[in-house]
């Protein structure tokens, strides 16, 4: 018996010191693709930030759970504010949408005056692993000169997938929606103004 107490000691050690290892940080973008270069006859825009719920104003990523709770992902964060994550990949296929190279989401710094300033008031991010993302979101464009023009996207995209691969599918599926709304905002500009 003597000899077992130092084992189940090592063991018991070895244990507690693999439950007290953090798991290693995984840092997330929405920003995977180039910016397009884009004409410079069509409107300019700026991006501006976005108002996120204080849930989501965080670096961690934050995942429903299921029954009305959450998953603030302490091991898996945005890389940079998530405001100006979705702000910029907004910009980026408004500007592709666009064919302009004058659609920016600048975070600080030089003023930029554009034909436009885009105000996104984000109302939810539901993102389950496993399930997809259902995003909702107040725009509101303000032109130069003219009238506001906003509107309201609802929608929600696909991810499956289990293990590793989730997290991914589920990024893949944030962005796709977001590139969604972009679409709907890329719309109304498109428009005619007695169509608005």
């Amino acid at each position: 018996m003597m000899r077992f107490r130092p084992l189940v000691a090592a063991l018991l050690t070895a244990l507690v010191a693999a439950c007290a290892t953090p798991l290693p940080t995984v840092y997330y973008t929405l920003n995977g693709e180039p910016m397009p270069g884009g004409g410079q006859a069509s409107p300019s825009i700026e991006v501006l930030p976005a108002a996120l719920p204080e849930l989501l104003d965080r670096p961690q990523w934050v995942l429903q759970a299921g029954n009305g709770q959450v998953l603030i992902k302490e091991s898996r964060r945005w890389a940079e504010p998530l405001r100006n994550e979705i702000s910029s990949v907004i910009a980026g296929e408004l500007g592709r949408l666009l064919d302009s190279s004058r659609v920016m989401a600048p975070t600080g710094g030089a003023e930029f005056h554009a034909d436009y300033r885009l105000r996104l008031d984000v109302q939810r991010i539901d993102a389950m692993l496993g399930k997809g993302v259902a995003i909702d979101v107040f725009w509101r464009l303000d032109p130069a000169k003219g009238k506001p023009l906003s509107g309201r996207s609802q929608l929600h995209e696909a991810a499956e997938g289990a293990g590793e691969t989730a997290y991914d599918r589920l990024l893949a599926a944030e962005r796709r929606a977001l590139k969604r709304v972009a679409g709907d905002i890329a719309a109304q500009i498109g428009q005619p103004a007695a169509q608005r």
